[in-house]
Order: structure tokens, then sequence, then C-alpha cells
């Protein structure tokens, strides 16, 4: 369990997908305690484990402000996943979610939905004519 919990952040981040892990050699934001190379500590992780949590969703208040996705950060693109994580974490529990994390963060991240409405996603190259504008009549 702890290997598990070593690569799935506190806040729901799949560590592996950061670019911290590459650019700052980081070992996982629980090895680390939160803190990333010269960057101050995480707040979020700071929240998580003073009230003795493993993850935000386990917390009353979750999904607070402190999850919530900011434009900017777009470069650190694991950070606009941390409710989806979260709550796939807590519906499947750490072992499943972490058999699929990894092709879910790729679906999340390079997916593109194929179609209007409610089809998967897919990795697959899209139809440009599924997406061109009906002509009026």
């Amino acid at each position: 369990m702890e290997e598990l919990l070593r690569w799935h952040g506190p806040c729901g981040i799949y560590c592996k997908a950061c670019p911290g892990i590459r650019f700052y050699n980081c070992k996982g934001c629980r090895e680390e305690k939160g803190k990333i190379s010269k960057f101050p500590t995480c707040k979020t992780y700071e929240c998580v484990i003073s009230k003795g949590y493993d993850f935000c969703y386990e917390c009353k208040e979750f999904p607070c402000e402190m999850l919530m996705p900011i434009v900017n950060f777009e470069i650190f693109l694991p950070h606009n996943s941390k409710i989806y994580n979260s709550v796939m974490i807590k519906k499947l529990g750490l072992e499943e979610w972490s058999k699929i994390c990894e092709e879910r963060t790729n679906y999340y991240y390079k997916g593109k939905k194929i179609r209007y409405g409610g089809d998967p996603l897919t990795l697959e190259k899209k139809d440009a004519s599924l997406y061109k504008k009906k002509e009026k009549k």
C-alpha cells in the first residue's frame, strides 16, 4: 500500500504524470513532504496531512477551493485532474484505481471525443467532418 500511496498525492494527482518527476527529480508528494525543489510547500499537502487523512476526499469539506483547476497551471497538467482522480480513488479504492490511472490520465490529456454527445473518449484521430458546421438551408 505504501508504494501505491507514494505515486498518488493527497490531492489526487497521479505523481508519475507530473512534470516535477522529470524536471526536478521529484519522488512524489508524500516522499518529498509536499515540497518540490525550490517551490514552497504545497498548502493542499499540508492541509490533508494536518487533518490526518491520506486523501482530500476523506475531508467533509471535499471538494474545496484548494482543488480548483487553475488556468495558468495548465503547464502542470495533472493539477486539473485532482477532483476526478480523487473521486475515482474514493469510488474504486486506491488499488483498483492504480490499475487504470495511467490509461485514464492519457485519455484525460490526450484523448479526443470523436462525436458530440456521450461517446467515450478515444486516442484515435477524430474525423474532421464530424465537427463541421451544418450549412443553413
